[in-house]
């Protein structure tokens, strides 16, 4: 699923929103028997329990929503979608393949590569070869 602990590639679905909440929703799974101990037997029951706002947003856990606007403009709990020039600038290409993605956010660690942190993270399309959307990228978090 991901290209390291801070980012994932999902399929490409419908809508980002769709991505986020299937990616969530497979995080959850994932760490399931630790929130069990804790008495929470859902994502949803842990986003009710105000346990995730204990601390500043740092998993894709904390995240409940993609948003499209400029740069340092999202907010705690959002994930913004990279686009158009930026996506240039960051991968070097309009239409970034998966591996161009995963080079691209090994670099991430010298503090240029959004999301500067504000925000809780990003995600952009990824391609294949052909041109055709195969995957979302979500990445910008500390740990899971």
């Amino acid at each position: 699923m991901g290209a390291s602990r801070w980012s994932y590639f999902t399929p490409f679905q419908y809508s980002e929103q769709d991505a986020l909440n299937d990616l969530r929703e497979t995080v959850f799974a994932r760490e399931a028997e630790y929130y069990r101990e804790e008495g929470i037997e859902t994502l949803a029951a842990l986003t009710a329990s105000g346990w995730l706002e204990e601390e500043p947003a740092h998993s894709v856990l904390d995240v409940e929503r993609v948003v499209r606007c400029q740069e340092h403009m999202e907010e705690p709990g959002d994930v913004r979608m990279v686009e158009t020039a930026e996506v240039v600038e960051l991968f070097g290409t309009m239409q970034p393949g998966r591996e161009v993605v995963a080079q691209a956010l090994k670099r991430a660690g010298d503090g240029w590569f959004p999301p500067f942190d504000r925000g809780s993270g990003c995600c952009t399309i990824v391609y294949e070869d052909s041109g055709r959307p195969a995957e979302l990228c979500f990445w910008g978090f500390t740990g899971d």
